[in-house]
């Protein structure tokens, strides 16, 4: 049962009400400030009148139907669900836990991190964290759990993965003592698995996908499945074994295209345009990404990571006219997102393979000693950062800087070295 005083202290914050404005005229504030932190127990009659100043009623006529609404819209949560449905379910609940006293407040506003994950507000979401952290040590196992599950994946979404396993570690460590439904472990496997990929941990990405996969068959969730198949199918080219990669990625396609999920094709098609990539074959790599992004249904921010991959593709084919093209293409789409900072690695690539068509090369050496590497080794993407060491380093080299060169081949070892050994 959540805290009378915790509870006090969320809706407060929500209305932007200070303690100051909430406590007189009925208590002083240093008292308030007790009560919110569960330093003492208030009696009946100023929690009514804290409460009314709230316009919150505290009789929980409404605590059942809050409870059912709470369960079937943490269910609604996933990329399969549309957008305006999910947000329909909010918007109804919200307006009850505007009025109404409920003991699933807690965690309802922790799964609002979920939300706003999946309708890409990420700057709601660290909001949403930076509020609740000051209530974290009320919060009880299954919050924690819940917790610690969508930190992890607001850490993941802002490519900082070391510290997305960490949460994701920390949710794990929960489900030793306290069992929770095989869906939610399922789902954390996933996310495990997802992480230790873009760590390039490739062998226990592969073993948390499997369990993962074991579980969704079990449940029959064909949609989770394809996410799995997704995912070993990364870890395997990752590790140059492309036929497995291949097997997966196919295994996937077919059950998305059983139930007509255009988000995992879109995936997948992605990532088999990486496998071509990482295998040399350019001409079918830029099909799979043409393909893309000729979907009408692709979002804004996918376009931009495909852009970056086929302008890649098409400058290291030497066919110069469609790398421009499609860096105005990128390059446009970027400064129409509505939240830039995730995607900003996108724009540097782009605008490097735009100086090394005009030649500009000062200014492609520049943004990627300053702007590029930099980033790309804060966000541990440790394939982006060989590949773009590597062009600078043949950069240097081409121009007789051998000392230069000499130093980014070293980077480019020194990386290899850390991937071998993570």
């Amino acid at each position: 049962m959540i805290a009378i005083g915790t509870y006090i202290k969320i809706q407060r914050t929500k209305q932007k009400m200070t303690l100051g404005e909430l406590s007189e005229g009925i208590v002083s504030l240093s008292y308030l400030s007790k009560i919110e932190n569960q330093k003492t127990e208030p009696n009946e009659d100023i929690i009514r009148r804290l409460c009314h100043r709230l316009c919150i009623t505290i009789d929980q006529s409404q605590e059942e139907k809050i409870g059912e609404l709470c369960k079937n819209w943490y269910e609604m949560l996933d990329e399969n669900t549309k957008e305006k449905d999910m947000e329909a379910a909010y918007q109804e609940i919200q307006m009850l836990m505007d009025k109404n006293y409920s003991n699933h407040l807690i965690m309802f506003e922790i799964h609002k991190i979920n939300y706003f994950l999946f309708i890409e507000r990420i700057d709601l979401a660290a909001n949403k964290i930076t509020q609740l952290k000051e209530v974290v040590n009320t919060f009880s196992v299954e919050e924690q759990y819940y917790w610690y599950l969508f930190n992890g994946r607001y850490s993941f979404a802002v490519k900082n993965y070391y510290h997305s396993m960490y949460q994701y570690k920390r949710a794990e460590k929960i489900t030793e003592d306290h069992r929770l439904e095989e869906k939610a472990e399922a789902d954390l496997k996933y996310y495990i698995s997802m992480a230790h990929s873009k760590l390039r941990n490739s062998l226990e990405a592969i073993e948390y996908a499997e369990e993962a996969l074991e579980m969704y068959m079990k449940q029959y969730s064909f949609l989770h499945c394809a996410r799995a198949h997704n995912i070993l199918g990364i870890c395997y080219t990752h590790i140059k074994l492309y036929e497995k990669a291949i097997k997966n990625f196919t295994l996937g396609l077919q059950l998305a295209e059983t139930i007509h999920d255009k988000k995992v094709v879109q995936k997948i098609h992605q990532n088999l345009g990486y496998l071509y990539a990482s295998k040399g074959d350019s001409t079918k790599a830029i099909e799979y990404y043409k393909g893309i992004l000729n979907d009408s249904d692709v979002s804004a921010n996918t376009k931009v990571e495909i852009t970056a991959s086929l302008v890649r593709e098409y400058y290291h084919s030497n066919y110069y006219d469609e790398a421009e093209e499609y860096i105005d293409y990128g390059l446009s789409v970027f400064y129409d997102l509505k939240d830039k900072q995730p995607y900003l690695v996108y724009k540097y690539i782009l605008r490097s393979y735009n100086y090394l068509l005009e030649e500009q090369f000062n200014l492609f050496e520049q943004l990627l000693v300053k702007d590029l590497l930099p980033l790309l080794k804060k966000q541990k993407d440790y394939g982006n950062f060989i590949l773009y060491s590597e062009l600078l380093a043949k950069r240097y080299e081409g121009n007789n800087n051998y000392k230069d060169a000499a130093q980014y081949y070293r980077e480019v070892n020194q990386m290899y070295k850390h991937i071998a050994h993570i």
